[in-house]
């Protein structure tokens, strides 16, 4: 028996990078494959397709990508309706919504969806002084929007499966521990990571009801050349980070975490932002 026989997830975001015309898999597609190796089911997509086919092709098994353009403004109309007590109200109809097509056409031939897993993540180095709106509009529409238009667009499909089946989501984002420490030499890109702290707070409390929201904040990963803090002894107590910090962060490093935050063994965990970076950033807990 695997931990997510029957189950249906979605991954986003980081599935991998093509180098000199060979695919390298990433930590989104290492996690879509573990979840496959542990019976799940798992859709994939990306910002670009080519990257989602490629990872689809190297993980094999229960995976099916899926192409979504999460760039494009979504157009609604609003529609006047009387609720089952008599009120008044309206409501959103979605007119132009690739994320909510896109779920709906997974549950459509899956049934449900169980798991969605965010990773989405541009990196880069500027300092604030000499970030342009290019730039700021660069990090936020590849790190933030994804992340954003996903979870607006299974809102709905989780509650209704609550009600239906009686059964709890999972939901797992994964940000940088950048977000927490903020970063002097990448400001903006830090921000956007705390963002997603705020987000997963925030949707812990609306999505209660029907799903578990967590993060996973990663220290600096071992194929990234990003410098955390130094350490800094005060009498015989090492007050920033552990000899375990030491070890390169590996995308084998942080993946139990995630499997465990959307597995059902999960089900009393809500709303936290879980640290997966070697103790690097001990002092920060406390």
């Amino acid at each position: 028996m695997g931990k997510f026989d029957g189950k249906i997830c979605l991954v986003g975001g980081n599935l991998g990078k093509f180098k000199k015309d060979a695919f390298k898999i990433g930590l989104g597609g290492v996690i879509a494959k573990k979840i496959v190796e542990q019976g799940g089911t798992v859709c994939i997509v990306d910002t670009e397709f080519n990257i989602t086919k490629a990872c689809a092709e190297i993980i094999g098994g229960n995976v099916k990508a899926y192409e979504c353009d999460f760039f494009t403004d979504r157009t609604y109309e609003t529609e006047a309706f009387v609720d089952d007590r008599g009120r008044n109200k309206t409501r959103v109809i979605w007119k132009n919504f690739p994320a909510l097509k896109m779920i709906t056409d997974i549950v459509q031939e899956f049934g449900k969806l169980d798991v969605l897993i965010t990773n989405f993540d541009k990196f880069e180095q500027k300092r604030v002084d000499q970030t342009d709106i290019e730039l700021f509009d660069y990090l936020r529409d590849q790190t933030v929007w994804p992340t954003f238009h996903l979870l607006s667009a299974v809102r709905d499909q989780l509650s209704t499966q609550r009600k239906t089946q009686g059964t709890y989501a999972k939901i797992v984002i994964l940000t940088s521990m950048m977000g927490k420490a903020g970063m002097g030499a990448a400001a903006i890109w830090a921000a956007f990571k705390g963002s997603m702290i705020g987000l997963t707070k925030s949707l812990a409390r609306e999505f209660g009801r029907f799903a578990n929201v967590n993060a996973v904040a990663m220290g600096p990963l071992s194929e990234r050349k990003m410098q955390g803090p130094k350490d800094r002894v005060k009498g015989a107590y090492l007050t920033t980070s552990s000899d375990l910090s030491n070890q390169p962060m590996t995308f084998e490093k942080v993946t139990p975490m995630v499997l465990l935050l959307a597995s059902d063994d999960a089900i009393g965990i809500n709303g936290q932002i879980i640290s997966v970076d070697g103790g690097l950033w001990l002092k920060l807990e406390q």
